[in-house]
């Protein structure tokens, strides 16, 4: 006599335990799908600070070096205005002699603490370079490479003259998922005055 048996089916708990283990994993890759989003986010969060600050040193830079520019040997001021948040560079760049203050020609640079926001002033347009700033400060030196004090009211003409170089710190804002971006940079004016 052969027995017969009925081939047997998946139990219920056999079903709950298959159900409860394809859920772990899909929580699993969920959760690492989840922490690799938020560092994509951070890097690229890092990223923009780090480009920005790098942005903002390279155009101070670019026109702290050219201020005072003079071709035609007018005696051309290269520092127009130093305060402590503000900076103004003069440069001669058509070779006219005078510097055209609603051109390229005059260029600013100024903290504001209030809005968080170094702003290059260019002429009379006023473009935010970077946004975020949490702490900007300049410092002007002199021929012996000390840091001159700067009234709230700025230099005088006499003591702008004075100014051999000049330095930007600048510290963006950190975020949650990233700490403040530092950068400082020290450039040397032209000779002359």
């Amino acid at each position: 006599m052969r027995s017969r048996q009925r081939p047997r089916g998946t139990s219920i708990v056999e079903l709950l335990v298959g159900t409860l283990l394809g859920l772990l994993v899909l929580a699993a890759l969920t959760g690492a799908v989840a922490v690799g989003a938020r560092l994509v986010v951070s890097a690229g969060a890092r990223g923009e600070a780090e480009d920005t600050a790098q942005l903002a040193v390279e155009a101070f830079t670019f026109d702290a070096r050219r201020a005072g520019y003079d071709p035609s040997g007018a005696g051309i001021e290269r520092v127009v205005d130093a305060r402590p948040d503000t900076v103004t560079f003069g440069a001669d760049l058509d070779g006219d002699g005078v510097v055209d203050v609603t051109s390229e020609e005059q260029t600013a640079y100024a903290c504001s603490a209030a809005n968080l926001r170094l702003s290059r002033i260019v002429g009379r347009q006023s473009l935010p370079l970077a946004d975020g700033v949490r702490a900007c400060g300049l410092r002007f030196l002199d021929d012996a490479g000390t840091a001159m004090v700067v009234p709230a009211a700025g230099l005088g003409a006499a003591d702008r003259a004075r100014i051999r170089a000049l330095a930007l710190d600048l510290t963006l804002v950190p975020t949650a998922l990233h700490g403040p971006t530092a950068r400082t940079v020290l450039v040397a004016l032209r000779s002359g005055g």
